[in-house]
């Protein structure tokens, strides 16, 4: 789909519409990716502010929703804000917010700066969600549209992926010290910034009024609803699994290897994150129905294999059935993006990702939510039982959908079912 609107020169037009179309996908790929690098460096670093801070568990799962209440804040009531302002400038405020994260956990001293600081990161992260997101969309190559769909699939766990990768040797190494490995971050997205004012606009100013994107509005056509509630359903039970491994990856750490420290959190959570990336981009390219089939049975199999294997004392076995999970949960849930966006239009895109996003954000946070209330009285064999009830429903209300849909499909769904 082309951009609607660009500057195009008098000599060569469509040379140079196709040159700032490609710089474009870059920079919004770039953008996206960057805010989830940022955000990825308090994954490991809760090893460090655990040791350092004497975080508790429940002050550790209240990090973590408070990096998604800021996400769940977002995606409520500023969710289609692109379509009013433009993509790039908020594209700019997640990476702003993002900074002023990073710049607070430089000079951090307790748990409440790391509240902040966190729930900053999750209003960049949303905002990065629905207006970056939409802008990969927007500006993907035609040739290749599915690389925009995958992009805006894989790229947060790309993000998350590197940054707990680069968190983890910097720290370990003793390449820079917190202060100065957070500074760089702020960097970072100072120069995303750059790059983003220098990015073709692809929405106009004012495409909707201020009031039709401020009042919140969950944008999901009527055609698309239960494809949609496909969709939400991989995204939950999934990042569910993925969001605990979020704030526990320390203590998974612990309990398999028998110790643990910046490096250690960064390997046993990059054993996830990184099969999730791979696995979101090159799951594509494939039949989205077949595949989602395919990833969710395989999530089902390798999350449980988690939770089994957590207290058997086989680092192998367990480090196995966590790639095993990452690999599952980046096919299912680009499988599950590529099928509900597979006809929406322009207008359509920030509304839908958005509120599966919102929806992935909540529901995920539930377990997180859970421990934080109750985690002095509940053991890790508990919290284990209850992650296979989860995934378990994840599994079965996905098949019950694909069934009813099948039965009788619409329009909509015959397209990407037959």
């Amino acid at each position: 789909m082309p951009i609607e609107f660009e500057k195009k020169s008098l000599a060569h037009p469509e040379g140079d519409a196709i040159k700032r179309r490609g710089f474009s996908f870059f920079v919004a790929a770039f953008c996206l990716i960057s805010c989830f690098v940022t955000a990825a460096t308090a994954i490991p670093m809760m090893a460090f502010w655990v040791e350092h801070l004497g975080l508790t568990s429940p002050e550790v799962a209240m990090s973590v929703v408070s990096y998604f209440g800021g996400c769940v804040l977002t995606l409520i009531f500023f969710a289609r804000f692109s379509n009013f302002l433009g993509r790039k400038p908020v594209v700019i405020a997640a990476l702003a917010f993002g900074a002023i994260a990073c710049y607070l956990f430089s000079i951090g001293e307790n748990a409440s700066d790391l509240y902040i600081g966190r729930f900053l990161q999750g209003l960049s992260c949303g905002l990065a969600t629905s207006a970056c997101m939409s802008w990969v969309v927007d500006t993907a190559p035609p040739t290749r549209a599915w690389l925009g769909t995958a992009m805006t699939a894989a790229g947060p766990n790309i993000g998350l992926a590197l940054g707990t990768l680069l968190t983890g040797l910097i720290i370990e190494f003793n390449v820079l010290n917190p202060m100065h490995l957070f500074d760089a971050c702020v960097a970072l997205l100072i120069l995303c910034i750059i790059l983003a004012v220098l990015g073709t606009e692809t929405m106009r100013l004012g495409t909707e009024s201020i009031g039709q994107v401020i009042i919140p509005k969950i944008a999901i056509p009527v055609r698309l609803r239960r494809l949609f509630i496909l969709s939400i359903t991989a995204f939950i039970g999934t990042w569910g699994v993925s969001s605990f491994f979020q704030g526990f990856s320390a203590q998974f750490a612990q309990i398999v290897f028998g110790e643990s420290n910046v490096l250690l959190a960064a390997v046993t959570y990059l054993l996830l994150i990184i099969p999730i990336a791979i696995s979101g981009l090159l799951s594509g390219r494939f039949n989205p129905t077949k595949t989602l089939l395919v990833m969710i049975s395989v999530f089902f199999i390798g999350a449980g294999g988690v939770f089994i294997t957590l207290n058997m004392q086989s680092p192998l076995i367990f480090m196995t059935f966590v790639v095993i999970c990452g690999i599952a949960i980046g096919g299912t849930c680009c499988s599950g993006l590529k099928l509900l966006l597979l006809d929406a239009t322009l207008r359509e895109r920030a509304g839908l990702i958005s509120a599966l996003y919102l929806g992935a954000y909540i529901g995920s946070g539930i377990p997180n939510f859970s421990i934080c209330q109750f985690a002095k009285d509940v053991s890790m064999a508990t919290i284990s039982s209850g992650f296979g009830v989860w995934i378990t429903a994840t599994w079965v209300i996905i098949m019950l959908t694909f069934v009813l849909i099948k039965r009788r499909p619409s329009e909509a769904e015959k397209k990407r079912f037959n």
